[in-house]
């Protein structure tokens, strides 16, 4: 049994980022760094890549994540319909240099900048445990795949205890 509830990010670690596939039709210069500046730092991740047509509708945004002790959850929106959800807007705003009140996004260099995982704002309870996480990014009208990247985000029991000590 999986039990939900777990809105502590700070339990969670996101390791490795690694691109899979990066669809040179669709996006090009695609980089993916994964690092942290100490031991006492979160992991951050920072992702650019160059749009090579605008992107609205016309391409799906899916999240997957599978817990590795089995079971999983999928996130799926098509691009502008995801700046219009509140949690993910302001995600993405805080991460990112897409204008987001304008979709769809044209042709162009994008950035995320020290993104960290899960979002703080997520509205979804996360069970404890560790995930693989793949974003994936498809042209909604035929499935092929622009982009997928694959992280892994770890459940570190050790960040919660020393938080509860902290507490009490």
């Amino acid at each position: 049994m999986i039990v939900f509830g777990n809105w502590c990010s700070d339990s969670f670690k996101q390791q490795g980022a690694k691109l899979k596939v990066a669809n040179p039709k669709f996006i090009s210069n695609v980089s993916v760094l994964t690092g942290r500046k100490s031991r006492r730092d979160p992991y951050l991740t920072n992702m650019t890549g160059t749009l090579l047509m605008p992107y609205g509708n016309n391409v799906t945004f899916a999240t997957t994540l599978t817990l590795t002790a089995g079971g999983d959850f999928r996130i799926v929106a098509k691009v502008c319909d995801t700046t219009k959800t509140k949690w993910m807007n302001e995600f993405m705003s805080s991460f990112t240099n897409l204008t987001l009140d304008k979709c769809p996004f044209p042709a162009g260099t994008y950035s995320y900048w020290n993104m960290e995982l899960p979002p703080k704002n997520i509205p979804i309870p996360i069970a404890d445990g560790d995930y693989y996480i793949k974003f994936e990014l498809y042209v909604t009208a035929t499935k092929e795949t622009i982009l997928e990247i694959d992280t892994l985000l770890h459940y570190d029991q050790n960040a919660r205890r020393a938080k509860s000590k902290k507490k009490g």
